[in-house]
């Protein structure tokens, strides 16, 4: 038996697009029918039909879930997402929060936030194309959006899982700097972990070179006082870039042999 989605009528957006997608990637055996009108009252008392960014009600029990009505209540993907207990995990995404303020404050108020005169080069014409065609005809998507659900959700849970790696990674302070060891070869996350650092940030990060059977030395952002050019001359380098941010060597050296040569690029 086929379930009920209900969503609000007129010009379509990412919220309840993304909504939708979440739900239907979190019951991916379930077959959805998805309306885009305005819910009646037995519909909003039927907990088992989903009423998404309409009907003024924020009821997870019930499984409605708008959010117009109050402007301190998250925007309808994340107040679904809680429910779902994804949001947890979804929000180490950094557009999470975005799109959310986004939904919830609009753009002008956003750019404000952000610092920004206009966010308009920042729209994306492959997310109006297919929030259009949910829009125009929403059954026909909800394959394609099931699929992108499940992809995203996939995504936040292998960043989380990379978070916790670097965070348990060992760390050793040279010359007052602070470099993480890294004893993998796959940096996914491993930028977007350093940013999250509350304080003082790490400077660099040793791991295994993915390209080669040796390590890579990375410096974190534009880091003062970490160059890793001044060892391309060692005969343990086998690369140094110019710009100081990278360098690879040969062979897996012990560590502390490897970090010798991050202190003579400090």
């Amino acid at each position: 038996m086929k379930k009920t989605i209900i969503t609000h009528p007129g010009k379509a957006h990412f919220d309840e697009f993304l909504a939708l997608s979440l739900i239907l990637a979190s019951y991916p055996e379930t077959e959805f029918d998805v309306f885009r009108k305005e819910p009646e009252e037995a519909e909003l008392d039927d907990p088992e039909i989903w009423v998404v960014d309409v009907g003024g009600r924020h009821e997870p029990e019930m499984k409605n879930f708008d959010h117009h009505q109050d402007l301190t209540i998250l925007a309808s993907f994340c107040i679904v997402g809680d429910y779902l207990g994804l949001s947890e995990t979804m929000k180490i995404k950094p557009w999470w929060d975005f799109k959310e303020k986004m939904d919830r404050l609009g753009p002008i108020r956003v750019s404000r936030l952000m610092g920004v005169e206009d966010l308009e080069p920042a729209y994306s014409p492959l997310e109006s194309w297919i929030v259009k065609w949910f829009e125009d005809d929403p059954n026909s998507v909800t394959p394609i959006m099931r699929k992108f659900g499940i992809e995203i959700i996939n995504e936040a849970k292998e960043l989380k899982a990379s978070f916790d790696f670097w965070a348990s990674c060992e760390r050793k302070v040279i010359k007052g700097k602070e470099v993480i060891i890294g004893l993998t070869d796959d940096s996914t996350g491993m930028d977007a972990y350093w940013k999250t650092i509350d304080g003082q940030k790490a400077a660099a990060c040793i791991s295994w070179d993915s390209r080669g059977n040796g390590w890579k030395l990375y410096r974190f952002g534009d880091f003062p006082g970490v160059n890793f050019s001044k060892i391309e001359k060692h005969p343990s380098v086998k690369f140094a870039h110019k710009g100081g941010f990278v360098a690879k060597t040969y062979e897996k050296l012990p560590v502390d042999q490897i970090l010798a040569l991050v202190e003579l690029s400090f």
